[in-house]
């Protein structure tokens, strides 16, 4: 089964999103993107830039679960089976 292409475009290894996150996730950055900017909190570019922040959030946390199971690997052969 082919991957979503929110996780195929940030190249998503470790972490696996359901679509309500994926939804949550794009278009309610823009939401509240749209809704920040119309309320006059945040300039209009607040509608570009946030999923953009959302994204490098995601996929940061994707490097630091990968980060993090390699470690627990490496320190799980090192010690042996108990």
């Amino acid at each position: 089964m082919s991957q979503p292409l929110y996780c195929r475009l940030l190249r998503l290894q470790h972490v696996h999103l359901t679509a309500w996150q994926r939804g949550l996730l794009g278009e309610g950055a823009v939401a509240a993107g749209v809704v920040l900017a119309l309320a006059d909190v945040a300039s209009a570019w607040v509608v570009l830039v946030l999923p953009g922040l959302v994204a490098l959030v995601v996929k940061a946390h994707d490097l630091l679960a990968g980060e993090l199971a390699r470690g627990a690997r490496e320190r799980s052969s090192v010690q042996g089976p108990p």
